[in-house]
């Protein structure tokens, strides 16, 4: 199934088919004419964002790069520069300052439109905004940047309605590797992503709120919100993944499915042995972006009350949407050796996946090489690359895998990221976190052959030395593998919460 419009005009048919549906998010809508409690609240927000952006001077055509704080209010402010027929650019207020003013200048001129945390990130590099912008819009009087105006003004604008292969959405990649790249999603490709989605939801027969702890300026929020206001599934937006605001939020809403990013529930374990359990309602928990350590999808399955409670995990990338799909019951963790680590699921249906070596050639099942997919959810192009190829081409994920003979897809490590005599970093990782349930997080890297492990612990306390040396040879690391240990707090992570790996130098204490 297909989205019945884009992201314009949906919101508008959403509440002529589901109004009263509650969309809220957990924090206050500080910038919005309302506070949104439904789908309702959230047409009428969207419309007087519009507004108030035609009051500005937007038109269509223009590029509207927003920069904010990570709030719902995105999805709502996105939805109304697509009305008015601008193309809006979300860019993450966490992203390092030097690459959100690279990612500017990549924009050629665009309206700004920040807040307070915005301008925050902005104001180093506020005396060259001028030359980088066609305008700076504020949400707010303290987003104080030089030359911004508010958006404030309404006045009342046209809408503009969107063919499918017109750009209708610019996001961009974690950074994980490098420089963030800009992507330019159509509303066809856009639908693409969404329409798995929409299917999935549908199948489930969903009841309760979804709640959805993510980076609102991903393209996996947007196609969020655009499979919500299709299906009419209540939704919660919740602003951020610190522990406490997240218990917080659940136990006020009590919510029946839960989306996050991998790290998020890793560092939400703790959550799951708390009194009032906050995860006690959940019937589902959805991941994408990476594949789940398996000790966190344990801990989480066992914290519900539900009876069998599933987990979804997605595997795609921002070029390509969900690729694959894995449903993990409790009761397939029961089984043992039913829970295999990385194993990320099938493809959905439509979308192809194989592995290939480094001539391209077509590996067996069982064999490690390079991923490859072709997927008519790919982006369309970026922003100051070349061409991309046709969505007929493979289109190669930059990671390390392998089909079983099931077909399912294994994943074993980035590309950049694979350490010699490591033979899945991944899979490494996920024996140490189960041998040692005291470490909060742990990252394997490489340098000048060197094998480190970069570890987190709850107590903040190192391993005991024996324990460490018995999880390490379980996990087939070097017995010359150093230990560095950090806080969790210093780990290097995108606005998706992905570690930098390539950030996370030599280690400077042994354990």
């Amino acid at each position: 199934m297909l989205p019945v419009a884009d992201l314009g005009l949906l919101p508008e048919s959403a509440a002529e088919h589901h109004g009263e549906t509650p969309l809220c998010a957990d924090t206050p809508w500080t910038s919005a004419c309302r506070t949104s409690e439904t789908v309702s609240d959230f047409a009428v927000v969207v419309a007087d964002y519009a507004d108030r952006l035609w009051g500005a001077g937007v038109r269509p055509g223009a590029v509207v790069a927003l920069i904010k704080a990570n709030h719902l209010d995105i999805q709502a402010i996105q939805c109304a520069v697509v009305r008015v027929g601008a193309l809006p650019a979300l860019l993450s207020v966490a992203m390092d300052p030097a690459d959100l003013l690279h990612c500017l200048k990549e924009l050629q001129r665009p309206h700004v439109l920040t807040d307070a945390d915005g301008a925050a990130a902005l104001r180093p590099w506020q005396d060259q905004l001028g030359d980088i912008a066609a305008g700076v819009l504020t949400l707010s009087p303290e987003a104080a940047l030089t030359g911004a105006v508010e958006l404030n003004e309404p006045g009342t604008h046209r809408v503009t309605r969107r063919p499918g292969t017109d750009p209708t959405l610019i996001t961009h990649s974690s950074g994980t590797t490098g420089k963030p790249k800009l992507l330019v999603h159509t509303v066809d490709s856009l639908y693409a992503h969404v329409a798995p989605q929409i299917n999935v939801v549908q199948s489930l027969d969903y009841a309760g709120i979804s709640a959805k702890c993510l980076s609102f300026v991903h393209v996996r929020m947007s196609t969020g919100i655009l499979t919500a206001l299709n299906t009419g599934v209540p939704f919660l937006g919740i602003s951020s993944p610190d522990p406490a605001s997240v218990r917080a939020a659940l136990l006020r809403h009590r919510p029946q499915t839960l989306e996050a990013q991998p790290n998020m529930f890793l560092r939400w374990e703790a959550l799951a042995r708390e009194t009032p359990n906050p995860f006690s309602t959940a019937e589902r928990y959805i991941s994408s972006f990476d594949a789940l350590h398996p000790r966190t999808l344990r801990t989480l399955l066992e914290a519900t009350d539900h009876p069998d409670p599933t987990f979804i995990q997605a595997y795609g990338q921002t070029e390509t949407g969900p690729v694959t799909i894995l449903m993990t019951r409790r009761s397939d963790i029961r089984e043992p050796g039913r829970l295999h680590s990385r194993d990320v699921g099938v493809a959905f249906p439509g979308m192809e996946i194989r592995v290939v070596d480094d001539t391209g050639a077509v590996l067996p099942p069982g064999t490690p090489g390079q991923i490859e997919v072709r997927t008519p959810a790919r982006a369309e192009s970026m922003i100051g690359r070349p061409p991309l190829p046709g969505r007929d081409s493979w289109w190669p994920m930059a990671d390390i895998g392998m089909l079983r003979p099931d077909g399912h897809l294994e994943l074993l490590d980035r590309q950049v990221d694979q350490v010699p005599g490591v033979a899945s970093t991944l899979r490494a990782e996920d024996v140490l976190l189960d041998e040692l349930p005291d470490l909060a997080e742990v990252v394997i890297v490489g340098r000048d052959g060197t094998v480190t492990a970069v570890a987190a612990t709850a107590d903040g306390k190192p391993v005991d030395e024996d324990r460490w040396q018995q999880a390490r040879a379980k996990a087939g690391l070097p017995e010359d593998t150093r230990v560095d240990y950090r806080p969790w707090e210093e780990f290097p992570l995108t606005g998706t919460m992905k570690v930098r790996r390539h950030r996370l130098l030599p280690p400077g204490t042994l354990g």
